[in-house]
């Protein structure tokens, strides 16, 4: 029995080949069952073929959950698939760098067939003994913690200012060499054993963070945010990185060359962008009449309810809203406390709906820095309201339900482990947005003004 986790050991070209590609399509059996419990069916298109768990956002108000569940799976996918290229590239005498392109979408796949044709070759292997007491040398502790910070910097510089992607190739492929340059270098002159080798990677991915924070590529709350997926990855990347160093003849250059992946990843994704739409639907119940809710939602005074913890940490909320003009093809500027948003109605019924597109969006964040300018292009146009509408409905008894619809385009990748985020960003905007309303219109209502 094949154990599709562990680095240890090589792996023939037949049971290579059934194990990773029984693997590879086992995603695409776990997106189908999930489509079926909720009665639909994927899009079969190519996007379906090579990331499968990714179209489970076609269904609509994904719960976290299952989300969340979806991104599991597809970590552990790549962990199982990484393991066995390592193993596979072992029995072929190939340099075991090579196994890092096995995780990533798109690529994996003329990787898998590469592995499966190589021939075997009857090479010794002569792995360094394991020993958690061998004392830690903090020469190539340093270097794997250094060489994990600059790969940190390149890839953040790489993929987002000449690439422009914020996708699965900085979130998962990044971290996960990240990871295993710094267990490589850790291990190279004896096992230093699993708890220093992860100190190490905690303490690499630490200082690449704060040198991001420290040359304005990226601000805080993005890192916080983004790190139990890059720490998850970086671990597993970990294994990876200590294999190579206890079980592979390598030299500090192969493992410097992997990095020749990461813009070849981000040149993937940016030549194969995959923007996610979704929607979302908020309701509230106001006692007030139609007119009220009317002129609170084409009179958008100050918010004054204060923002959660998110917001006050520089993700972008609303302030205030005014219309210029009348009827549709009025223009409405919603101002936020990243900037303003200029929309232009598209639905105009008083007392009954209010709608409108957005032409322009404000940032979706203000980076948490030391500096006042962050060169980070994802707080623009990486997260964007397409258009937004508010319905009038009256219900039986006088209330009145205000119904908002919004739709926003997500260029975020993994999406099933940011989607989660954003629905809750979405969320306590909307929500504030219809406190107020509610609050207006029954003072309104109450006062008359």
């Amino acid at each position: 029995m094949i154990a599709p986790f562990t680095f240890k050991g090589r792996l023939r070209q037949a049971p290579y080949a059934r194990w990773s590609i029984g693997i590879f399509f086992l995603q695409h059996a776990v997106a189908v069952l999930v489509f079926e419990f909720h009665g639909r069916t994927p899009a079969l298109d190519w996007m379906f073929f090579v990331a499968p768990l990714r179209q489970l956002v076609q269904l609509g108000n994904l719960a976290s959950a299952t989300a969340l569940g979806g991104i599991a799976i597809t970590i552990l996918i790549a962990w199982a698939l990484g393991a066995l290229a390592f193993r596979r590239s072992a029995d072929a005498n190939v340099a075991p760098w090579v196994g890092v392109a096995a995780i990533m979408p798109v690529i994996q796949i003329p990787v898998i067939l590469f592995l499966t044709a190589m021939p075997s070759r009857d090479l010794p292997l002569t792995p360094k003994s394991e020993n958690a007491a061998t004392p830690l040398d903090w020469i190539p502790a340093v270097q794997g913690m250094a060489v994990g910070m600059g790969i940190t910097v390149f890839a953040v510089g790489v993929g987002a200012l000449l690439f422009g992607t914020y996708g699965f190739g900085m979130f998962v492929l990044s971290p996960f060499l990240i990871g295993a340059a710094t267990a490589y270098f850790g291990n190279r002159r004896g096992d230093i054993g699993w708890r220093r080798t992860g100190a190490l990677v905690i303490a690499g991915t630490a200082l690449g963070s704060l040198a991001l924070i420290l040359v304005a590529l990226e601000g805080a709350v993005c890192i916080v945010l983004a790190a139990p997926l890059s720490l998850g990855a970086a671990f597993i990347g970990a294994a990876f990185g200590r294999a190579a160093a206890l079980y592979r003849k390598n030299s500090a250059s192969q493992t410097l060359m992997s990095i020749a992946l990461l813009p070849i990843a981000f040149a993937t994704e940016h030549a194969l962008p995959t923007p996610t739409v979704f929607e979302t639907q908020e309701t509230i119940d106001v006692r007030a009449s139609p007119e009220a809710v009317w002129q609170s939602l084409i009179h958008m005074d100050s918010i004054d309810i204060p923002p959660a913890l998110p917001f006050r940490l520089g993700v972008a909320y609303p302030l205030r809203g005014e219309i210029v003009g009348e009827g549709v093809g009025a223009i409405r500027r919603g101002v936020f406390s990243t900037g303003i948003a200029i929309e232009r109605v598209t639905d105009w019924e008083p007392r009954h709906k209010l709608a409108f597109v957005v032409l322009s969006n404000p940032p979706a964040m203000q980076e948490l820095s030391p500096y006042r300018h962050v060169n980070a292009p994802h707080v623009h146009g990486y997260f964007e309201t397409l258009s937004t509408s508010f319905e009038i409905v009256t219900l039986a008894g006088g209330n009145i339900r205000v119904v908002e619809h919004t739709a926003h385009e997500m260029k975020l990748d993994p999406v099933l482990y940011w989607i989660p985020f954003a629905r809750l960003i979405v969320h306590e905007n909307n929500t504030r947005v219809l406190a107020y309303i509610k609050e207006r219109a029954e003072r309104i209502a109450a006062t008359g003004s």
